[in-house]
């Protein structure tokens, strides 16, 4: 099976095309507001048209449809690639079983299993890239503005600001550029006025993907080598929910009630509750099940190595005053990377407007964090993901 950090690595490449939108959309807006600034109110409204829907505007569409059209795609050859590796992990059972073992290239009905899923997937993504907006703060309200039309809306309210002369040009445009910057582009349910970054929601929802996949294809695979039971996987960082159970093994009926959160199931004399716990493999769980001969297949981890496992994560480091499991430091890993995101995409916002003030105020604040995500790490012993930071058009600045 794909490991977590290879799942994640294949997650980054859909997150990168996103960032580069989020760039483009940036910059361009920023050359505009530039361009705007230095016109005077007529000169403004008479290049107005051409803003809208010129070469700018094409340039933003154009990378919209591409970054949709690539990544769309690239979900489908991921979920065939996580489930060639399940497959060739449940091999092993098939020959314990003298059972005919098909593979991949010719077993069709897996084929249509895994494309039925990828599907699922697909579909999500694409219409979280169309109910995508921009989130800014107006008139103490959030206002949520498509893709589509963030061009037009921002170089209007440059427009208005030249005319109405309440506020400088200036404090307006840097006002309305660190809130784009801010929050991103988003993906926004309008009915529950639920939003989130897109590039987190589609980490999350591939992420999620591929580990129900290859839920369903164990569940699949076990059905032909007729597997009793589950183990759940182990990694070293588990959410408080999930810690006492990664690692075991459960019966089939066993499983599905800690999945249905229905009753607690007795384990070698130990009760694991699933109420008010996330199912396994979904939000942001990094957790998932192979299927098992229960009595034949060995636990891959002894109850001792499991204890310690729990026993270094509680027992964590210290931090700035505060002590944090190991799992609490990946969380804050995890905020610090997000910061830092926030900020490069603030500095090249700046960088296109040429607003020198705030560029070399998001470089000092980009360079104290990451200063303290590399302390954070070498006191955690937790490894860095420094992808999770990296922000496509971002440039170091040299500052006073």
């Amino acid at each position: 099976m794909l490991s977590e950090k290879v799942k994640e690595r294949l997650a980054e490449t859909l997150v990168d095309r996103i960032e580069e939108l989020n760039t483009t959309i940036l910059e361009e807006i920023g050359k505009s507001i530039k361009k705007v600034g230095k016109l005077s109110t007529t000169q403004a409204y008479a290049i107005l048209q051409e803003l809208r829907y010129g070469s700018s505007y094409r340039r933003i569409m154009t990378k919209l449809k591409q970054v949709t059209n690539l990544n769309e795609k690239q979900i489908y050859e991921i979920f065939e690639e996580v489930a060639k590796q399940d497959q060739n992990f449940a091999k092993q059972f098939y020959k314990f079983k003298r059972i005919k073992f098909i593979p991949y290239e010719e077993n069709e009905i897996l084929k249509r299993q895994v494309n039925a899923l990828a599907k699922i997937t697909a579909n999500t993504y694409v219409n979280m890239i169309q109910s995508s907006a921009f989130m800014t703060i107006e008139n103490g309200k959030q206002v949520f503005t498509p893709l589509s039309k963030i061009y037009q809306h921002v170089v209007d309210n440059a427009v208005l600001s030249l005319s109405q002369g309440r506020e400088s040009y200036d404090t307006i445009m840097r006002k309305t550029m660190r809130q784009l910057a801010n929050n991103g582009i988003r993906t926004v349910d309008y009915a529950s006025n639920t939003h989130r970054r897109l590039d987190s929601a589609v980490r999350m929802n591939l992420l999620d993907g591929m580990r129900n996949l290859s839920n369903e294809l164990q569940k699949s695979l076990g059905n032909e080598f007729g597997a009793d039971g589950v183990e759940i996987t182990v990694h070293s960082y588990p959410a408080p929910d999930h810690a006492d159970i990664q690692g075991r093994q459960f019966s089939n009926e066993e499983y599905e009630k800690l999945q249905n959160h229905d009753i607690a199931v007795d384990y070698q004399g130990q009760k694991y509750d699933g109420a008010d716990k996330r199912k396994i493999s979904e939000y942001n769980c990094y957790h998932t099940i192979f299927s098992i001969v229960l009595g034949v297949s060995k636990p891959i981890y002894s109850n001792k190595e499991l204890k310690q496992i729990q026993k270094e994560n509680k027992d964590g480091f210290n931090f700035e005053g505060k002590h944090y499991t190991l799992y609490e430091g990946t969380q804050l890993q995890r905020q610090i990377e997000t910061k830092v995101r926030t900020l490069k995409d603030r500095q090249i916002a700046a960088v296109s407007m040429g607003d020198l003030d705030e560029v070399g105020n998001c470089q000092r604040k980009i360079t104290q964090l990451t200063h303290k995500y590399q302390e954070l790490c070498n006191k955690s012993g937790l490894l860095p993901k420094n992808i999770r930071m990296q922000v496509s058009g971002y440039r170091r600045r040299k500052v006073a």
